[in-house]
């Protein structure tokens, strides 16, 4: 196989690797916001941004590269009948990849309304404490009411 056109299926392949890694972390993430649990939240937060660091290089890579690596490999021939192996690949290889991001958005729109819930949730908790501080004082220190001596 041509080295260019090797090189374009696997920046695909990459990218298609890692939005999978991506909606995977953003599943798991998800769970951990329901079972409110705050150390798991942090790791796949982390995850997360390096998954994303490691998108932004790689489409970094892509541009400086020309942007070839997300162009059909070599010009289809007019008189053939049928597409070839290479393209049929290359098409099915972007398909999943569109499928992958559509997921990876949808999985992100949701991972970003419970965290607004979280945060609401959270907010009222800490205006109900912050108010009751008000109403219920700490018990009297010794030598108080309802002491013997």
């Amino acid at each position: 196989m041509d080295p260019k056109l090797q090189l374009a299926f696997d920046r695909v392949e990459r990218r298609l690797a890692l939005m999978r890694d991506l909606a995977a972390t953003l599943e798991q993430a998800q769970a951990a916001v329901l079972a409110g649990n705050l150390e798991m939240i942090e790791a796949h937060t982390v995850r997360q941004r390096d998954l994303c660091e490691a998108l932004r290089q790689l489409t970094i890579s892509t541009v400086s590269a020309g942007g070839r690596a997300m162009q059909p490999p070599g010009p289809e021939d007019p008189a053939a009948e049928s597409p070839s192996p290479k393209h049929e690949q290359w098409s099915a290889l972007l398909g999943e990849l569109a499928e992958v991001e559509s997921r990876v958005g949808h999985l992100n729109r949701v991972h970003a309304a419970l965290l607004r819930r979280a945060q609401r949730s959270l907010a009222i908790v800490s205006r109900l404490l912050a108010s009751s501080e008000i109403t219920y004082s700490p018990p009297a220190a010794a030598g108080g009411l309802g002491e013997r001596r």
